[in-house]
């Protein structure tokens, strides 16, 4: 069920996309299309809250640059990284080009 994976809720000025548990691709593969739906149907800018997660592997690096590109850089947000996630995402070199923060 994808509400174990991801919760989406739509505020006035932000979708915030809450993940839990570890993002692996068979986990990816669940969400990305509601992912993506709820994001194009809002128009607003985005925030992914990575604070219940503790890996996560290239399928969902792949969801973040998608999103990035979707919504522009500018209005899109990754915080509460895991230590452990934040170095997957600095090898991949997604942290700079995206220049995320914290």
């Amino acid at each position: 069920m994808s509400a174990d994976i991801v919760q989406i809720q739509s505020g006035d000025d932000t979708l915030v996309c809450a993940f839990i548990g570890p993002m692996n691709a068979e986990r990816c593969n669940q969400i990305q299309k509601q992912i993506e739906e709820s994001i194009e149907s809002s128009g607003l800018p985005v925030i992914f809250d990575m604070k219940e997660v503790e890996f996560a592997a290239s399928s969902f690096l792949r969801i973040v640059l998608t999103v990035n590109k979707k919504v522009g850089r500018d209005r899109f947000q990754v915080v509460n990284v895991d230590p452990k996630v934040k170095k997957v995402f600095k090898m991949s070199g997604i942290w700079d080009a995206l220049k995320l923060e914290g």
